[in-house]
């Protein structure tokens, strides 16, 4: 590893207005909350190139650099670096005034200062980050507040009486609309993501007018067991879709599709009591038809399910056995990735293994669907897994609990 004197990156960015040029990096690889690279790379044989930021990886962003790339570390007590990872060495380049603990980073790329932290609004709820809302005529900044509103600014700022999940995070529709989850109740006490509130309404806000555009709620005693919805084109049609899931102490969890107008298109069969966890959606199918990962229960059953949409029914296609994509009571949904990341042309899911101390693999095939690849790691996952399309392949990486990963090709 490199050793450089790290610079103190600049402590703000503007929250309100967006500087023209400025790009936007999250957690998740988009900010449609789907977690799909663009691009391809084959790091499948890529030496691994192992830092240790200073102190425990939470949170990984990663962003393209005119070489190699770039990663953000916020670690759990909101301490921030940046690190660069080229030609096999990562060197650490950067640090950052610590982000409130919790806070789940935005980065801003493109400016003269290079990338930088995305400092929060003061009334910004704590475990939540900022949303930089793409598509529309107007460039805005979107955030739950604490109590609940959602905050739209732009050349105007407007408070929205939504009644939002405070943990909770906005998804784009990429028209200037945003989907998050609203109207939070105590009824379903499974825990699994941090605490036992969870929303009972999909609300979609258009934050051009800004107003309430639709909200979907389902009845007692189900609930939206989700911290942020999935916004992506799952049947093919050429137009999003809403991805959710629903749960309760009866049935469990299942996957609830609903389109880009309100309506509930399908609903996904259940499996006992448990949660899924929403991953990605992607050409994953053999055919290159678009299908969605899920983890059914990463916490006890571990398994990835292959979803496709069709005719009006949401059925599994395919699923593969010793995955585990979360922790329970972790608010870290960003466990997994898609993409091309083996060059070979098609799109696997990059998910750690059951006991979390590798990342595997796994690829639809006309048989099913299994792990190809696994690459180790030095201990258990602890932080998101992600990873950024570069100009000349693809890097990806993931944190345990002292050091950072990453692979480039």
């Amino acid at each position: 590893m490199q050793t450089e004197t790290p610079e103190r990156a600049p402590a703000t960015v503007g929250t309100v207005r967006r500087p023209g040029g400025m790009g936007y990096r999250y957690t998740h690889a988009r900010v449609t909350g789907n977690r799909t690279l663009a691009g391809a790379g084959d790091v499948r044989g890529a030496d691994p190139v192992t830092f240790e930021p200073p102190g425990q990886p939470q949170w990984l962003v990663a962003h393209p650099a005119d070489t190699g790339s770039v990663w953000t570390v916020v670690n759990a007590d909101g301490r921030g670096s940046r690190w660069r990872v080229a030609d096999g060495e990562a060197a650490r380049v950067a640090d950052y005034d610590p982000l409130p603990a919790e806070t789940q980073p935005v980065v801003a790329t493109g400016g003269a200062n290079g990338p930088q932290l995305l400092r929060p609004p003061a009334d910004m709820a704590s475990r939540t980050s900022p949303l930089v809302v793409p598509g529309g005529d107007s460039e805005r900044v979107c955030y739950v507040a604490d109590g609940g509103d959602l905050v739209v600014a732009g050349d105007e700022r407007a408070r929205l009486a939504v009644d939002a999940l405070v943990d909770g995070r906005l998804a784009a529709l990429g028209d200037g609309r945003v989907a998050l989850f609203t109207d939070p109740t105590d009824r379903y006490a499974h825990g699994a993501l941090g605490d036992t509130t969870e929303g009972t309404t999909l609300t979609v806000v258009d934050t051009e007018r800004p107003a309430v555009d639709w909200r979907a709620s389902v009845d007692a005693p189900v609930v939206f067991e989700g911290l942020q919805p999935l916004v992506a084109d799952l049947d093919g049609d050429g137009a999003p879709e809403v991805v959710t899931t629903v749960a309760d102490s009866v049935q469990g969890a299942r996957v609830a599709v609903f389109s880009a107008g309100g309506e509930r298109l399908a609903t996904g069969p259940t499996h006992s009591r448990g949660w899924r966890h929403q991953l990605a959606v992607a050409p994953f199918g053999p055919d290159g038809h678009a299908e969605l990962a899920v983890v059914r229960k990463p916490h006890v059953d571990r398994v990835l399910e292959f979803y496709r949409l069709g005719g009006g029914s949401l059925s599994i296609t395919a699923t593969a056995d010793g995955v585990s994509t979360h922790t329970y009571g972790s608010r870290i949904l960003d466990g997994g990735v898609a993409g091309d990341i083996d060059g070979d042309g098609r799109v696997e899911v990059l998910v750690p293994t059951a006991e979390r101390t590798a990342l595997v693999a796994v690829r639809r095939t006309a048989d099913g669907a299994g792990v190809a690849w696994r690459q180790p790691l030095d201990g258990p996952v602890q932080s998101n897994v992600t990873g950024i399309g570069l100009a000349d392949g693809i890097a990806v990486g993931a944190g345990t609990g002292g050091t950072v990963t990453v692979w480039q090709g």
